[in-house]
C-alpha cells in the first residue's frame, strides 16, 4: 500500500483549478493514501471532499489555509481536520472573503489604469468557486495575453511591491493560530521559507506560537532548499512541533508541485500526524 502523504493541497473552491472530487481522483491515481485539502478562506469543498475520499479508499482530511497579518512576507496557517460549522471561523472566513471581493475590484481598477481591462465578470467566470483570489486575477491576464506566464503577472503587478497590489484583512498571526485550534484543527505553520525570516526569529517567532496553540510545522513544501529542511527538522525537535508536508498542489502540471511530492519526482517523505491518527 502506498505510503504518500500529502497535508496541503487546494481546489477549485479557492485557488486550484480541480474540484474536490477530481483532486480525490488524481490523489488515486498517483499513489497518495492521505490528503488534506486546505483552501483559502473556505470550507466550503472539505464535506464533499471526505466523504469521497472514503468512497475511493484514501484518507481525505478536512482542512483549510488561513493567512495571518505580516510585513516582508507571507504567514500562513493549514489547519487540519477543521470543523466546516464552528460559527466563530465561519464568520471570520466570511468577513476575509468579502475583504478580498473589495480588494479584488481596487486590483482591477488599477490594473485598468495599466492598460489591462478585466471585468469582474471574467474573473468570477475564472474562479468559479466561494473565493476569488490573486492567482484567479493572473490566470485571467494571462489568457487576454498581458502577460507571458502565470508568473510574470505577481512578479511585475500583483505581488506586494507590485503597481497593483492592494492589502486585505488578516487576523493576527496568534489569533489565527487560536481560532483554528477552536474549530478543532491541528495547526501548523505552512511554508515558513515564506515568512522571510533570519534563522533565530524563526526559532522565537514559532516557540512564542507555540505557547498559543501551535502543533506543526511543514517542513517539507515546494521551493524548500536541504538547508532550510535540515532548520526547520531542528525546530520541529527543539520545540517538539510535529513535522508536515505538503505539495501545495493547484493544477495539474504545476512545476515542482505533484500531489504528494515537494519537488518534481521527489515525495514527501512518510510523515506522521500522532494528533490526527495518520
Amino acid at each position: 500500500m502506498s505510503t504518500l502523504n500529502d497535508f496541503h493541497v487546494h481546489s477549485s473552491e479557492s485557488d486550484g483549478l480541480l474540484s474536490p472530487h477530481e483532486l480525490i481522483d488524481a490523489a488515486v491515481e498517483s499513489g497518495v493514501s492521505v490528503v488534506a485539502l486546505c483552501d483559502h478562506d473556505t470550507t466550503a469543498g472539505t464535506a464533499r471532499f471526505t466523504e469521497y475520499g472514503k468512497s475511493r479508499g484514501i484518507n481525505a482530511l478536512p482542512g483549510i489555509e488561513l493567512s495571518a497579518e505580516w510585513k516582508g512576507g507571507n504567514c500562513h496557517f493549514v489547519g487540519l481536520s477543521v470543523s466546516d460549522d464552528y460559527q466563530p471561523l465561519e464568520l471570520i472566513l466570511e468577513k476575509t472573503r468579502k475583504s478580498r471581493g473589495g480588494r479584488n475590484d481596487l486590483i482591477l481598477k488599477k490594473l485598468s489604469s495599466l492598460g489591462m481591462d478585466i471585468s469582474a465578470t471574467q474573473l468570477r467566470d475564472e474562479a468559479g468557486g466561494e473565493v476569488v483570489a490573486r492567482p484567479h486575477i493572473a490566470r485571467v491576464m494571462l489568457n487576454a495575453g498581458y502577460v507571458d506566464s502565470f508568473q510574470e503577472a505577481f512578479d511585475k503587478y500583483l505581488s506586494s511591491d507590485g503597481p497593483a497590489y492592494v492589502d486585505r484583512f488578516r487576523l493576527a498571526p496568534k489569533e489565527a493560530v487560536k481560532i483554528l485550534r477552536d474549530a478543532g484543527a491541528f495547526v501548523a505553520i505552512a511554508h515558513p521559507r515564506q515568512l522571510a525570516l533570519k534563522d533565530s526569529d524563526l526559532f522565537n517567532f514559532l516557540a512564542e506560537l507555540k505557547t498559543v496553540g501551535l502543533q506543526g510545522i511543514e517542513v517539507y513544501s515546494p521551493n524548500t532548499d536541504d538547508r532550510q529542511i535540515a532548520l526547520y527538522k531542528n525546530i520541529a525537535a527543539e520545540l517538539g512541533l510535529t513535522q508536515t508536508g505538503g505539495s501545495d498542489f493547484h493544477a495539474p502540471g504545476q512545476s515542482g508541485r505533484g500531489l504528494g511530492h515537494y519537488r518534481e519526482s521527489t515525495p514527501i517523505p512518510p510523515l506522521t500526524i500522532p494528533e490526527l491518527g495518520v
